[in-house]
């Protein structure tokens, strides 16, 4: 259990709990897409708003803690985070001693994180909490505990608006029954308000507690498919709920005679007619001069219901393929600040959702390339799209590529990039090692003609210099001691190339005993010398060899410059032999 404190006299913050009316209603679609907000904020599975009465915390809004809406208050995390007003954080409750033997760390959901951030009303009383749970031990990122208190202050908005409402709509329902009563509204008023209530959708009822009649407006018959003027017995009118739906409706009426709260229900209902339809029904007791009345409000919000039930099975289909693709998705700000990553992301670059949310890309990109991801960023923001690879680096530091498509919406506030991407690491090197074997000579390793196309580009930007070297009687080699030692020459004599080309040079064989030293950015003099080098250190060669030199670049060609080489090489060789 946890170390529960109770605050030394709660009458107060029970009243204005009390005073919202927003215990053990219906769901409502504002609160849950904040919770579900919260939860994609911090990558947490479980995001609830909770309300704090004496005896349990109930939630107000549920997302990811399945077949629960309250929980005793003894247990209950959001009973601590109400004692103060900043944000309570509890990182692996398992080793917490205030939670490690807590049923819901024990059992089901299992908790290990929890972050939850006070509900303050206006006049500093914490009725609540807006809270975040994971099965797996994690911290909060400054950005996502800024959000999540921000989110809180939204819910508490939506709380005390909500309550204005209802006490707005109970006093114009009061003043209305009151001048009925006193029957001081003139036959034109009444029907204003009945041509008001009709444009709105909304019907009145009231309840004499004492001889227990029921008056129902016009608009009320009309949602019941009954004629205007129709009076039902208490019976008749509680008949129209389905009998699943009835206990709910008598406990709120005795709730509210007991003077403990008013009710707003979303409740199904069968019409006179047999259709199904849902409504909402809110009600109160008429204090004065004495509780001798309920009266309330019902309206049709069978559209609506279906509107919301509607958005909220796209959203969790959404949801769903979110979680559960195997396709990486993402989105971020126009800063590349992650907002929310799906699974299969996070288990690409080994991290968890929570590790990656609310943190920069560039903090998992080379940083070689940052200048090009603010290229990216800059572009997707002009263009609204853009596509390409991406180089990620995984939490064990290896490289991950991803093939990427990203698209700029635009049409909120904030403006977001939403990414969707695969993981193509694999098929990435397979491609490079198909690439490399495709420009590489299998006997030797050194590049061979198919890697000269690969260049064309470098040699009209910078100046070359090439080397062509020929071994000398190699085919002697072949005959007489056979293609296996042939075959060895030619091995050691790419190394010998290696010896004296530099990093960014490249040794080619061009074929049989024929092979090019490209030297980049060298000009004439540079070529002359590592072409002398070479010649100075023919003993150490695995057979004698000729070579002829040429430079290149600009306005002269590679092949202009090999034909020059191949020239001079054949003058050497005609020289040497005489």
């Amino acid at each position: 259990m946890s170390a529960f404190s109770p605050i030394s006299d709660e009458t107060p913050r029970l009243e204005r709990l009390r005073a919202l009316s927003a215990l053990d209603v219906e769901a409502e679609a504002m609160f849950d897409a904040l919770a579900r907000a919260a939860a994609m904020a911090t990558g947490a599975p479980i995001a609830l708003i909770t309300l704090v009465d004496e005896h349990r915390q109930w939630f107000k809004a549920n997302i990811g803690f399945a077949g629960t809406r309250e929980t005793p208050r003894d247990v209950a995390f959001c009973a601590q985070t109400i004692l103060g007003p900043a944000v309570m954080e509890v990182v692996d409750a398992s080793l917490d001693p205030r939670w490690a033997k807590n049923p819901l760390v024990t059992g089901y959901p299992e908790v290990r994180f929890y972050a939850g951030a006070p509900l303050t009303l206006h006049d500093g009383v914490r009725v609540g909490a807006l809270c975040v749970l994971d099965r797996e031990p994690r911290q909060l990122g400054d950005a996502q505990r800024r959000t999540l208190e921000s989110l809180a202050v939204a819910v508490v908005e939506a709380l005390e608006l909500r309550m204005q409402t209802l006490m707005r709509q109970a006093v114009q329902q009061q003043e209305l029954i009151e001048a009925a009563a006193r029957q001081d509204a003139s036959d034109a008023r009444l029907a204003q308000v009945d041509r008001t209530d009709r444009m709105m959708g909304v019907g009145r009822w009231s309840l004499d507690l004492g001889s227990r009649a029921i008056s129902w407006s016009d608009q009320t018959c009309r949602i019941h498919d009954l004629p205007a003027g129709y009076r039902p017995s208490l019976d008749e009118a509680l008949a129209f709920y389905p009998p699943e739906a009835r206990p709910s409706v008598q406990a709120s009426i005795d709730a509210a005679v007991a003077g403990e709260a008013s009710w707003d229900l979303e409740l199904p209902l069968t019409t006179a007619n047999g259709r199904e339809i849902w409504v909402r029904s809110m009600g109160f007791a008429q204090r004065e001069p004495a509780p001798g009345h309920l009266v309330g409000m019902l309206h049709d919000i069978t559209i609506r219901r279906r509107v919301v039930q509607a958005l909220e099975a796209s959203d969790r289909r959404f949801r769903k393929l979110f979680e559960y693709s195997l396709g990486l998705i993402c989105t971020h700000d126009h800063e590349g600040v992650l907002l929310s990553v799906n699974p299969a992301a996070a288990r690409s670059l080994g991290y968890s959702v929570g590790e990656l949310l609310g943190r920069p890309m560039t903090d998992f990109i080379p940083p070689e390339r940052h200048a090009a991801f603010r290229g990216y960023l800059l572009q997707i923001m002009t263009r609204d799209r853009n596509a390409g690879l991406l180089e990620l680096i995984a939490k064990d530091g290896s490289l991950r590529v991803w093939q990427y498509q990203s698209v700029l919406d635009d049409e909120g506030d904030e403006p977001y990039v939403l990414g969707h991407a695969l993981d193509v690491t694999e098929r990435h090197h397979q491609e490079l090692r198909l690439w490399e074997e495709a420009i590489r000579d299998p006997l030797t390793g050194c590049f061979n003609r198919r890697y000269l196309a690969a260049l064309a580009d470098a040699f009209r930007a910078e100046p070359w210099g090439c080397v062509t070297i020929d071994l000398d009687h190699f085919k002697q080699v072949n005959d007489t001691y056979g293609h296996q030692r042939g075959d060895e020459v030619l091995v050691a004599m790419a190394k010998f190339l290696l010896r004296h080309a530099r990093a960014e040079d490249a040794v080619i064989r061009l074929g049989g005993d024929e092979f090019l030293l490209l030297l980049r950015g060298a000009d004439a003099s540079t070529t002359a010398r590592v072409a002398a080098e070479m010649e100075a250190d023919r003993a150490g060669a695995p057979i004698a060899f000729t070579l002829g030199s040429a430079s290149f670049g600009g306005d002269v060609g590679l092949d202009d410059a090999l034909g020059e080489a191949d020239r001079r090489l054949y003058q050497r060789r005609a020289k040497d032999r005489g």
